[in-house]
Order: structure tokens, then sequence, then C-alpha cells
């Protein structure tokens, strides 16, 4: 491949990924963080949480006492099975969320309304297809 194209690719892909923390800027947690109370707010099982976001059940434990420390959630034993924990927004971790949530959408409406709905289409085709790629060479990769 072309040194420049690939310099120039990964390039715009970490300006891309900054963009995350235009969302964080007034917060004092992180995207992993947000991420998490986000997945909290919906299911509070762990353990599906640690798969779906690919982290290990200790570094969830670790941010559910600094959650539990900064009043976001509440953790109480679930009376159905004494060995888990029943996982609870507080009003203060839902607002955040939300704050967060609003925010968001707000910005990729704005980005889409901008981009045009052809060119996000097709941007779509391709970003799907080389996120097809991307599986494709990580379980090539896995398997070495």
């Amino acid at each position: 491949m072309d040194e420049k194209l690939k310099n120039e690719f990964i390039s715009t892909f970490l300006r891309l990924r900054r963009t995350k923390h235009r969302f964080l800027a007034d917060c004092d947690i992180s995207w992993g963080e947000l991420m998490l109370l986000r997945k909290l707010e919906l299911d509070g099982n762990v353990s599906g949480i640690c798969e779906k976001l690919q982290i290990t059940k200790p570094a969830v434990t670790y941010m559910l006492n600094s959650f539990e420390e900064d009043g976001y959630i509440t953790r109480s034993i679930d009376p159905a099975d004494r060995r888990r924990f029943d996982i609870k927004l507080t009003a203060k971790g839902k607002s955040l969320v939300e704050k967060h949530r609003n925010s968001y959408e707000d910005f990729f409406d704005e980005v889409l309304a901008k981009f045009g709905s052809n060119n996000t289409k097709e941007f779509m085709r391709l970003f799907k297809r080389f996120a097809d790629v991307i599986d494709e060479v990580k379980e090539k990769w896995g398997n070495e």
C-alpha cells in the first residue's frame, strides 16, 4: 500500500476517535466509564456487560466502586440470587447518561444533515465493508 495513503488514513481515523472527547469535556469520567453507565442503564447484568464492552470483571468492579462512591449507582444484593448484585443508576447517574446521550445525538444529527443522505448511505456501505475486512484480518491474526 502507498505509504502516504496509509498515513493519511491513520491520521483521519485518529481525528475521528478524538471526537468522543468532545462529549466528556464537562465530565469527570472516562469514555469507557460512560459506556458502562449507559449499559447499566439498560441492564445491570455485570457478566453480560463485561462481554459486550470487552472489559474484565475486576475492571468493572473497580468502576462500580467508583460510581457508587460518586453517587451514580446503588448496589443491593439480588433477593432472587444472593450471589448477584442488583445495580441501579441513581438520579445523578441517569442525568449524566441522558445529558451525554442528548449531546451525542444532537452532534451527529448535525453532522449527518451536513454530510447528506446520499453521502451517508455510501459511507455506510463502504464502512460496513471496511468493518468486515477488519473482522477478517483480526480473525487471521488471532489464529497465528
